[in-house]
């Protein structure tokens, strides 16, 4: 369940590639809240789950935050 997987998406014409990491900080429903992102070698912050939102902690991936949170999604369903 916090095992490391990847993620790929276009985003404003630029390619994304980086990886997802799962945090043991909390679970809701059995699937971890907060998770570390990194697209393209740069480390882009923690984004959490709140209720059925997800919030970020770093501008570097503000506005892709809603395109990170439903790859973890569709990554747990």
């Amino acid at each position: 369940m916090f095992n490391k997987f990847p993620i790929h998406f276009t985003y404003d014409g630029i390619r994304y590639t980086g990886e997802i990491k799962p945090l043991q900080t909390g679970l809701q429903h059995r699937i971890p809240t907060t998770f570390q992102v990194i697209l393209n070698n740069v480390y882009c912050g923690l984004v959490r789950r709140s209720g059925a939102d997800w919030e970020t902690d770093s501008p570097k991936c503000a506005i892709m935050v809603d395109i990170i949170g439903n790859h973890i999604y569709d990554y747990y369903e």
